[in-house]
């Protein structure tokens, strides 16, 4: 097909995301999706294949789909890339936090002297990304009000999850991929300085910010208080699927998200009904119970160090929560759970960051417990007393001294 006929989308990075998601997205929508990647492996079998397979995983079964038309660039290859942004109009990055400042540098460079707009899709799940590209491209040289005119920062919420893929059958087919069904991709429609492609799995919302706030105090505080409550009442087991088969971990993880959502429903009005709060929740306790994404108590409930931070899931939704003058009692238990956080990782052991957090939690008074506050979690005491106050009789509560203050 010409490019008129077949339009097409410069996705950089060629991992999970890229191919169970962001790919399948637009080429189901008619795009022809071009990856840039430095994996030797993606980057060959792309050079005699056309199309790759996407298998979503269910407990219902498998279904197998062909994702293309696809093909790829070497992401090292500057010209190359800049030749691809050049016939698009669309690109997406989905490359994790430590190579997005190297593509967004790329892509600086790219378009430094395009006059015709180019809106950028940041699928990364990252707090600060349009940031991150605003200073890229001022950096490059391009004028705060041409960036304005010509080039969109589209910010995600990127609620898609992977299953885990055996090693054996990767290294069979490095284009082979696994997914769940969930197939909506939520984009922010005022970032786009283009049209916003209509597509079957395209959610283009305003603002995008309660969206955002959605992934992470619902989404992600779900997926975390199923492993701090599941590994609490059932330390011997590996995976969120088997933790959410005991009924007393599965009702405290859903009311915990319940009224986190009624938080999120007050704190944006007008955005969110009851009903959609309720539907969602319960769309992703059944997306959770997925055996098939082989999620491990171990990887969803890993790092304390950034899940426990202030702004972070745990807190951030108890927080909120509070805010709103709403039962916090669930949310606390959340919180106390994760302060007893020790499931085995592969190796059997215990992670090393969260086994010293976890150390410095349980020891020494209360002092001790308003030095961890202020450090781990990062607590103003003078800002937010009425927060402190609670995290601090949680954390007491915790390492066995029920006085509170």
């Amino acid at each position: 097909m010409t490019k008129k006929d077949h339009p097409g989308i410069v996705i950089f990075g060629a991992g999970n995301i890229g191919r169970s998601f962001i790919a399948p997205v637009f080429t189901r929508g008619g795009y022809e999706a071009v990856f840039a990647d430095v994996a030797p492996a993606v980057l060959a079998a792309l050079e005699t294949r056309d199309r790759y397979t996407l298998v979503e995983k269910s407990d219902a079964g498998d279904t197998r789909h062909e994702v293309g038309p696809v093909r790829a660039v070497d992401a090292r290859d500057t010209a190359a890339v800049a030749r691809e942004l050049e016939g698009a109009d669309i690109c997406a990055t989905c490359v994790g936090a430590a190579a997005l400042p190297i593509v967004l540098k790329t892509i600086a460079g790219a378009v430094a002297g395009r006059e015709r707009p180019l809106d950028i899709i940041l699928a990364e799940n990252l707090k600060g990304a349009a940031e991150l590209a605003r200073a890229a491209f001022e950096e490059a040289g391009i004028p705060a009000e041409a960036v304005r005119r010509r080039i969109g920062i589209v910010e995600t919420s990127i609620g898609k999850m992977v299953p885990i893929m055996p090693t054996e059958v990767a290294a069979a087919d490095p284009l082979l991929s696994w997914a769940e069904t969930f197939n909506t991709l939520i984009v922010d429609r005022d970032g786009f300085t283009g049209e916003v492609p209509e597509l079957p799995d395209f959610m283009a919302v305003s603002p995008i910010a309660p969206w955002v706030a959605r992934k992470l105090y619902i989404h992600n505080y779900g997926h975390a208080a199923a492993a701090y409550i599941g590994h609490r009442r059932l330390p011997g087991a590996t995976y969120i699927w088997e933790v959410l088969e005991d009924f007393d971990v599965a009702a405290s993880m859903g009311e915990a998200m319940r009224i986190s959502g009624e938080a999120l429903r007050r704190e944006y009005p007008g955005v969110f009904s009851t009903e959609e709060i309720e539907d969602h929740v319960a769309d992703l306790i059944s997306r959770f119970r997925n055996r098939a994404l082989g999620d491990t108590v171990y990887r969803v409930g890993r790092d304390l160090a950034r899940k426990l931070q202030r702004r972070d899931r745990v807190v951030g939704a108890l927080e909120m929560a509070r805010k709103h003058g709403l039962d916090t009692e669930a949310p606390l238990e959340v919180f106390r759970a994760a302060l007893e956080f020790r499931a085995p990782g592969p190796s059997g052991a215990i992670d090393d960051n969260d086994a010293a957090i976890i150390e410095a939690a349980h020891t020494g008074d209360a002092a001790d417990s308003a030095i961890f506050l202020r450090n781990i979690v990062g607590i103003d005491k003078a800002k937010e007393p009425e927060l402190t106050k609670l995290l601090f009789n949680a954390l007491r509560k915790a390492v066995g001294d029920d006085k509170k203050v």
